[in-house]
C-alpha cells in the first residue's frame, strides 16, 4: 500500500516531539504548498512549528545552510531539529512575498528582497567561493515583523550570484500581473538595493540571467510562451525605460 504523503506520519510526529524536547500534544496540522517536498504547519500545545519532509534527499544540506545562515545573522527560520528526512523549524507568522509584490506592489518589500539576497551572497560565500541560492523565487520569501525571511535553502551550492538575481527578477516579472510597468519598477528597486548593499553594478549584467529564467519559465506557460520569449529577448537588448 502506498503511503499517504499528505499526512504527517509517526516519524514526523516524533521529530516534532524531539525538537521541542518535551511531551507535546499535536493540535492540528495543515499541508502547505510545496513543489518539491512535503511541508506542514503544525500547531502544538507548546508552540507552532514547520515540519518539512525532504523528498529530494537534501535535508542535511538544507539544515546545515539554515544553521550557517542563522549564525551569520541572516533572517531565516530557526532550525530546531533534523531527523532522517524531516526538518523542524520555527513557524513565522507573516505575509508571503508573492502577496506583497503581486498584489500590494510593495516597493519596500522589493528593496528588502534585494538586501536579503545581497546579505545571503555575502555571508554564505567568500572571495574564493561564491554561493548561490539556486531557488530564488518569490514563494521562498515571506515578510514577518517588517523583515524579509528566506527559506528553502536545500539547493544552495557554489554558483553565480547573478543567476539568483536573474531568477528573482524573472519571478517578479513572470507572475500575475505579467510584465507591467510597476513590476519592472519593483525589479529596478530590488536591483538598486542589491547594488547599494554590495557596492557592485549588477543592473545591466543581470539582464542575460533574467532573460534565461524567463525563457525557462515559459515552458510551463504554454498560453504565454510567446510573450515570455518576446520579453526575454527585449531584456537582452536592454531594460525598458519607465515614464
Amino acid at each position: 500500500m502506498e503511503r499517504d504523503l499528505t499526512v504527517l506520519d509517526p516519524m514526523g510526529w516524533e521529530a516534532v516531539k524531539k525538537s521541542l524536547n518535551q511531551r507535546v500534544v499535536i493540535v492540528r496540522e495543515k499541508l502547505l504548498r510545496s513543489k518539491k517536498n512535503r511541508v506542514w504547519a503544525v500547531e502544538t500545545d507548546v508552540r507552532p512549528v514547520i515540519v518539512k519532509r525532504s523528498l529530494s534527499g537534501k535535508a542535511g544540506t538544507e539544515f546545515e545552510m539554515l544553521v550557517r545562515a542563522r549564525s551569520a545573522g541572516l533572517d531565516v527560520p530557526l532550525p530546531l531539529m533534523i531527523s532522517n528526512d524531516y526538518i523542524v523549524m520555527e513557524y513565522l507568522a507573516g505575509d508571503s512575498c508573492e502577496l506583497m509584490i503581486n498584489h500590494m506592489f510593495s516597493a519596500e518589500t522589493a528593496r528588502n528582497l534585494g538586501i536579503w539576497l545581497a546579505r545571503y551572497h555575502s555571508v554564505m560565500g567568500d572571495a574564493d567561493k561564491k554561493v548561490a541560492m539556486n531557488d530564488a523565487v518569490l514563494s521562498n520569501f515571506i515578510v514577518a515583523d517588517g523583515r524579509v525571511y528566506g527559506f528553502d535553502l536545500e539547493d544552495s551550492s557554489a554558483g553565480n550570484p547573478l543567476d539568483d538575481l536573474g531568477q528573482l527578477t524573472s519571478s517578479i516579472l513572470g507572475s500575475e500581473p505579467y510584465f507591467t510597468p510597476i513590476k519592472f519598477d519593483l525589479c529596478y528597486r530590488l536591483l538598486e538595493s542589491y547594488e547599494m548593499r554590495t557596492g557592485s553594478n549588477v543592473r545591466e549584467s543581470v539582464r542575460p540571467y533574467a532573460a534565461k529564467h524567463l525563457k525557462q519559465s515559459a515552458q510551463n506557460k504554454p498560453i504565454f510562451r510567446r510573450t515570455y520569449a518576446d520579453v526575454a529577448d527585449s531584456i537582452i537588448k536592454g531594460w525598458p525605460k519607465l515614464a
